[in-house]
């Protein structure tokens, strides 16, 4: 910048393309931002309710105001599509689109050293992986205060608090937030924060996109909790939001139908980076059987992803499709086919049992073998195990409709491939208690997380061969068996290892340790109160109770108390992890890099982990589980220039 003078009046001449700096207020309400978010949110819907106002009355529609109509353009379409835009997210993108000249990265937008950075469009992937987290764990708590009001209404006999629409849509959100807020995407946040440090990258192969696949999450939480302040309650057919039962639910219905394409779209570009990551960013000298099985784990997930999903997302668009444009796709009486909906769901949903399984069973093989002090036994086959769920997973959907009507000769065959399932994933118990015999075993908060996770799935496990014998499920079908075999697998099983890996990464995660004596407590209190409330289950449920009931026999009531004041015990063993997470988090003593002298990747450099991962760049020689084995390392880190010098 120069200044010229003249006779009269000194001129300042700017550089070209150049733009004055703002101040404080106008970046405040202008820049990229929550503040921002919020008005261009409000203005998205403005618009998107007078474009559909507009095209209602030109094309003479009567009446010109919808109110599900404006509500899906306006409200659940252009309203997020605002806030996404205000926050900065499409900011580097609309940008280079718009022809304007190429700005050098400075990378301001990336890494976090102030809270406030957690708030904002970041592109450190372990600053991701911590919004992923603590945002899931807010719907975990809505999720839990919801079972607790349905399950005190459920303590006794007869209505007590709520009606039953009120109660069916506490169930329904109950499920729906647990599942699509916060255990999916609870595994991608850990992933997001372990998985380029495990490869030796220094991030994810798309940073931006990998920001605004986290921010297109609340989106969906925040649109399946609204639905209960939508006109007649929120929604009321279950997670499944089976058809026709879907299309004649209240206007919240609509939220839900909405609420998981954003929730997918999330799911999908997630893996999607995670897949272009794994394949092309892994260190030199990481090849495929050199990765840790976390890693392999987040492999096959990512394709289930990206396979499965869409078939979630077109079975709700045909929903929204039947409801507010009156077509048939589920419809009987304009010859829509019913059972086509449960096909179209299901084969996305039992995919996602395992989508929601094999990044757990990755966080264990990653424990166990670290607190055992041992290699992983049988570690190609673990991997190869992985894929084999992977292909298997699209054979089994159909058993969920063993009683829903479909064609009897296509129970037996899914009869066949449900039971072969068990297959591989037997494997990878034999291999896990394989790994524990004769190792020396550090019963730390993360080993009882995962072996708690052992015995639980085993149980849930067996109780899946049960229901996919097509004569046990006739019987056992639409009872609480069923919700105490989804409980044994998505609780027992995924929740318990995403405790597992929170606190096996903590000390990476905040650079402090966590109290082991709360940890400790905590994985007691939660491994009592949840048998004490689930396992019951299967004996009322063989005994005749059916499930998605606000009211029920006086001969449960006896049963169902205990249900009930234990579920509030595992609510309450929760708070007991939120306190020492907090804590230890502000306060906690200083981690060491590697307090668990593990082998991997992330645990050989700093605790929290640098900017970009690695000050010098490592070179993978050995596999990832090399313990006990004189001299064995995983990797070395060299500096930069002399890996430059070194031959492809």
């Amino acid at each position: 910048m120069t200044a010229t003078h003249h006779d009269e009046t000194p001129v300042t001449e700017y550089p070209p393309h150049y733009e004055p700096p703002r101040g404080p207020a106008w970046r405040l309400v202008f820049g990229p931002g929550l503040v921002r978010g919020v008005w261009m949110g409000a203005a998205g819907f403005v618009l998107g309710m007078l474009l559909v106002l507009l095209l209602r009355w030109w094309w003479s529609w009567d009446p010109v105001w919808n109110t599900e109509v404006v509500l899906v353009v306006g409200a659940l379409t252009a309203a997020p599509i605002g806030f996404l835009a205000g926050i900065g997210a499409f900011d580097y993108w609309l940008y280079y689109v718009s022809g304007r000249p190429t700005r050098p990265e400075d990378h301001s937008g990336h890494g976090a050293t102030s809270w406030k950075d957690y708030f904002r469009v970041n592109t450190d992937h372990k600053v991701i992986g911590i919004q992923y987290l603590v945002t899931t764990f807010v719907f975990f708590t809505i999720g839990g205060l919801m079972a607790m009001l349905f399950r005190a209404e459920l303590a006794q006999p007869g209505l007590q608090f709520m009606d039953s629409q009120t109660y069916n849509g506490l169930v329904s959100a109950h499920a729906t937030l647990m599942i699509f807020l916060f255990i999916i995407p609870a595994f991608a946040g850990l992933a997001n924060f372990a998985v380029p440090l495990m490869l030796g990258a220094p991030d994810m192969a798309f940073p931006r996109l990998n920001a605004l696949s986290y921010w297109l999450l609340p989106i969906a939480g925040i649109m399946f909790t609204a639905s209960f302040i939508a006109p007649g309650g929120a929604f009321g057919a279950g997670w499944t939001g089976y058809a026709p039962l879907a299309e004649g639910q209240p206007l919240g219905q609509t939220f839900f139908n909405m609420g998981v394409q954003w929730a997918g779209a999330s799911s999908i570009l997630t893996a999607l980076n995670f897949l272009v990551t794994i394949i092309t960013m892994r260190a030199p000298g990481m090849t495929f059987w050199r990765m840790p099985l976390l890693v392999w784990a987040n492999f096959t997930t990512s394709l289930l992803v990206v396979l499965a999903t869409p078939f979630i997302a077109g079975s709700q668009f045909f929903v929204l499709f039947d409801r507010i444009m009156h077509t048939s796709f589920f419809v009987p009486e304009g010859g829509g086919y019913v059972l086509g909906y449960q096909h179209i769901f299901w084969f996305y949903s039992h995919p996602a049992v395992y989508i929601m399984m094999l990044p757990g069973f990755g966080i264990v093989s990653e424990v166990i073998s670290s607190m055992s002090r041992k290699p992983i036994f049988g570690y190609r086959l673990m991997a190869l195990s992985l894929m084999g769920i992977l292909v298997l997973g699209f054979s089994v959907w159909a058993h969920h409709m063993f009683v829903a009507g479909m064609a009897d000769w296509l129970r037996v065959p899914m009869m066949i491939s449900t039971l072969l399932i068990a297959v591989p994933t037997g494997i990878k118990v034999f291999s896990w208690v394989a790994t524990l015999w004769r190792g020396r075993i550090h019963l730390t908060t993360p080993m009882l997380f995962a072996l708690g996770f052992v015995t639980m799935f085993v149980v849930g496990g067996l109780s899946g061969i049960y229901l996919g014998s097509v004569p046990i499920d006739i019987a056992a079908s639409d009872t609480y068996f069923v919700v105490a075999h989804i409980h044994y697998v998505l609780f027992g099983g995924s929740v318990f290892t995403i405790f597992a890996g929170i606190y096996y990464w903590f000390p990476k995660m905040t650079g402090r340790m966590y109290d082991e004596r709360l940890g400790k407590w905590h994985f007691w209190l939660t491994f009592v109160t949840f048998n004490l409330t689930f396992f019951p289950m299967h004996y009322v449920g063989l005994r005749g109770m059916p499930r998605r009931v606000f009211d029920y026999s006086e001969a449960f009531g006896d049963l169902n108390l205990i249900i009930s004041v234990a579920s509030f015990g595992l609510g309450a063993s929760f708070v007991v992890f939120v306190y020492n997470v907090v804590v230890s988090w502000a306060r906690g003593p200083v981690a060491e890099a590697n307090p668990w002298r593990a082998q991997t990747l992330e645990w050989q450099v700093s605790s929290p982990p640098p900017v970009f991962n690695f000050d010098e760049i490592p070179q993978v020689v050995g596999g990832p589980y090399e313990y006990g084995v004189p001299g064995a390392r995983h990797a070395i880190l060299r500096p930069a220039r002399e890996a430059q010098e070194v031959p492809a």
